[in-house]
């Protein structure tokens, strides 16, 4: 399989991420707050903060929980009270917590336990802190974690009180895995959209989390061609796309987000590179939708009604048309006759 160049992170990697944290991180405090390998702080990842701030807005601080909504995961901070080190919410005037955007070659790792998955690059964990990183935070577990960013295309911001509602999680729309709408509520949020479905599923504020081949599994599973104009879908297909989408973001997050263990029929497989190839015995083939690369299936992936019908026929049985005649049925073999009885009796007798 042809590994995926400039692959960027979408929900199930994120989500692995802050599965990461919260297996290792949950519960402890931090003791230690570093920025670069160098010890220099990255003004254009940790967007509208100061090293000094964002120091101070974690040092002593407790993880109370590790959150993600779409591509984005944040970490609710709160102070340990008392002998019994209960963890208190985060106050809106002195906490703040630090939300996470991975850009394109964002990650995170914990030292000795390893990193989150990529199809595309691994986070060498062998060193510590690993080359690349940007922050290193340090706990009372004596957990150590690092966020690295080859590209320097993350964000890394402190956002005061209840992020959710905040920029940029409140800009976002529904999370697939955590809080996928009903059908009714689904087809509504695209039913009007005049632009391409493949482009349409890319926009945050509807679906947050689903990027370019997240979109484009859905679509091929769903038997939708990428560039149909989405109120041109039929409810079918649009409550198709819906149930697809839950599929691919379950299985992706169930596997971790290792694309080793994704379906072996998936297109993500065989989409890479842009080089020519098949899935499943059918030839893929590329082409720019809203401005991304967009691999798809000519043969399943139909344009407007006829898409819609070949969908159907391909998921159901050919019915028989009423009132037609059943086939007439074959002609009944002729039964062998009997040899003479003089015949019998000489083979009897030999």
């Amino acid at each position: 399989r042809a590994r995926a160049p400039g692959t960027m992170p979408e929900l199930p990697e994120v989500e692995s991420a802050r599965a990461l944290c919260e297996a290792h991180c949950l519960g402890a405090t931090v003791t230690s707050v570093a920025f670069l390998e160098d010890g220099t702080f990255d003004e254009k990842i940790f967007e509208g903060t100061t090293a000094a701030a964002f120091r101070s807005a974690l040092m002593g601080k407790t993880l109370v929980s590790a959150r993600r909504l779409g591509k984005h995961m944040w970490w609710e901070l709160g102070v340990k009270q008392g002998k019994h080190g209960k963890k208190a919410k985060p106050s809106e005037k002195t906490d703040a917590s630090p939300v996470f955007h991975f850009g394109m070659t964002g990650a995170m790792s914990v030292r000795g336990e390893g990193a989150m998955k990529y199809k595309s690059f691994e986070v060498d964990t062998t060193s510590w802190p690993p080359r690349f990183a940007k922050l290193v935070v340090e706990f009372d577990s004596g957990v150590a974690l690092a966020y690295t960013d080859p590209r320097r295309f993350g964000k890394v911001r402190l956002v005061r009180g209840d992020v959710r509602t905040s920029p940029p999680i409140s800009q976002l729309g529904f999370d697939p895995l955590l809080a996928m709408p009903n059908a009714d509520a689904f087809v509504a949020a695209y039913a009007k959209r005049a632009a391409p479905i493949k482009a349409a599923l890319l926009d945050q504020k509807i679906a947050a989390g689903v990027g370019n081949w997240i979109a484009d599994e859905v679509l091929y599973q769903a038997r939708v061609h990428p560039e149909t104009p989405a109120k041109q879908l039929s409810r079918a297909q649009l409550e198709r796309i819906r149930t697809e989408m839950g599929n691919v973001v379950r299985k992706s997050v169930e596997a971790n987000a290792d694309a080793d263990a994704f379906p072996e029929d998936w297109l993500f497989h065989r989409r890479w590179g842009k080089v020519a190839g098949s899935v499943n015995g059918s030839r893929i083939e590329f082409i720019t939708v809203g401005g991304r690369t967009t691999a798809f299936v000519p043969a399943l992936q139909k344009k407007g009604k006829a898409g819609d019908e070949a969908s159907e026929a391909e998921a159901k049985p050919a019915k028989k048309k009423r009132g037609a005649a059943a086939p007439a049925a074959p002609p009944p073999k002729k039964a062998k006759k009997a040899p003479p009885v003089k015949a019998r009796n000489k083979a009897a007798a030999a």
